[in-house]
């Protein structure tokens, strides 16, 4: 059975629910993720903002018009 990072976890469950857009900005906390979002298949695409709270508003605007999962993203701190 092969391991997989946290990260790659997270991506393969965005996956699994749907999600299509992730909203937001990388940081120093959350480069695994962005690193498996790159590495990985599955057909999400990222939508880079300028800051968290655009990131939320993006997200919510997405989710109330499409219907779809609207998830966005931050570093920590």
């Amino acid at each position: 059975m092969a391991t997989i990072t946290g990260a790659e976890a997270a991506v393969r469950m965005l996956q699994a629910h749907g999600v299509r857009h992730v909203f937001g900005l990388c940081g120093d906390t959350s480069l695994p993720f962005y690193d498996a979002l790159h590495r990985l298949d599955h057909g999400i695409d990222h939508v880079l903002t300028r800051d968290e709270r655009s990131a939320t508003y993006m997200a919510d605007a997405y989710a109330r018009v499409t219907g779809r999962p609207g998830v966005c993203e931050g570093p920590s701190g």
